[in-house]
This record gives C-alpha cells, sequence and structure tokens, in this order.
C-alpha cells in the first residue's frame, strides 16, 4: 500500500486482483470514499486537461462541467 498526503487530501493507494484482472484501488480516509481503476481509466487520466482536473477540484460530488471558454 501507498499513501499520500497533504494539507488538503490524503489517499491510500494498492493494487488489488479482481475476476477481470489487475486494478488500483484509491481510498480516501477523510471521506471513506473508494474508487477501483483498470488500466485503461487509469490511462484515460492521462488524457485529461489540467481544466477537467480543476473541474473535478471545484465541484467534487457534482457533475462535471469544464469551462471551455476560459
Amino acid at each position: 500500500m501507498i499513501e499520500l498526503g497533504n494539507e488538503f487530501a490524503e489517499v491510500r493507494v494498492r493494487k488489488v486482483r479482481t475476476r477481470n484482472g489487475a486494478r488500483l484501488l484509491i481510498s480516501s480516509p477523510r471521506s471513506g470514499r473508494q474508487v477501483s481503476l483498470c488500466p485503461l481509466e487509469l490511462e484515460a487520466l492521462t488524457w485529461q486537461t489540467e481544466e477537467v482536473f480543476s473541474a473535478m477540484i471545484g465541484n467534487p460530488y457534482g457533475p462535471l462541467e469544464v469551462d471551455r471558454d476560459g
């Protein structure tokens, strides 16, 4: 398990095996939430722009709305 954190967030990351292959399990001890991502979902993160991540952080539990006009 790997633990990463700063003053804003803390996450735990570990590799898990499922019937469909290996996945990365990312959990947040503060929120109690977790997500399991397959290699394709992880690669899809690399396709995103900084604006997408800013939008996710700006409205973490709502719909993703990226301001494309700046």
